[in-house]
């Protein structure tokens, strides 16, 4: 019985100014406004790479247990409680990354005050359509992350449950099942953050072209 294993994935650019810019004007403030936002969801690109590799830990130990008889209870349990501190450790990223989009998502909210303020009327929109975009983009973030931990205490569940020596195959058949239906709504709710992502990308794009803003990509 297999268990879903899904990494967040940021798909946001980041960009430089060239020339000079005093940050005058709405458009200019956006952009800056924009930039440090980038910089405060910095965290969150960190915490990929080693959430990614305990999540692969997590599944090869999964793997062992499942491959081992009751008879090798003592083995069973010393994985499980490897597991169970895998867990923590991915508990720990996951609110790392978080705070990270929480302070991220304060930055963004300071872009209403300079939307308004746009006279061109059509770039105001491409500013209000961009504003929009990125806010369903935290909103769809906050749900991810609360399902991928729901994921995890399943998992945790799971694992004291492999700790039971009358652990039957009803209740563990069950706890997976359970499992593999949150995690495949982590698998939905990160394939709409990534296409939010994408979305939030190419507004930006085209707003800076609107704005005349000469800017060079940057991937982080």
């Amino acid at each position: 019985m297999s268990k879903f294993r899904f990494a967040f994935i940021l798909g946001a650019a980041i960009f430089v100014l060239m020339g000079c810019i005093g940050g005058s004007s709405p458009e200019e403030n956006i952009y800056n406004i924009l930039e440090e936002t980038f910089t405060k969801e910095d965290q969150y690109v960190k915490v990929q790479k080693p959430l990614q590799e305990l999540e692969e830990k997590e599944k090869e130990i999964y793997t062992q247990i499942m491959d081992l008889s009751m008879k090798e209870f003592k083995k069973i349990e010393s994985l499980s409680n490897d597991a169970l501190e895998n867990i923590e450790k991915r508990k720990e990223y996951i609110e790392k990354e978080n705070k990270s989009m929480n302070e991220a998502s304060e930055e963004f909210a300071n872009i209403e005050e300079y939307v308004g303020k746009i006279k061109n009327e059509d770039l105001k929109k491409e500013a209000e359509v961009l504003q929009k975009t990125m806010k369903e983009r935290y909103e769809l973030h906050e749900k991810l992350t609360s399902s991928y931990l729901e994921a995890l205490t399943l998992d945790k569940k799971l694992y004291e449950l492999f700790k039971k020596e009358d652990l039957t195959i009803e209740e563990l058949e069950k706890q997976i099942t359970s499992i593999n239906k949150q995690y495949e709504k982590v698998e939905s709710l990160n394939k709409e953050y990534n296409s939010k992502t994408e979305e939030f990308n190419k507004y930006k794009q085209d707003f800076y072209s609107s704005a005349g803003l000469e800017v060079e990509e940057n991937q982080k």
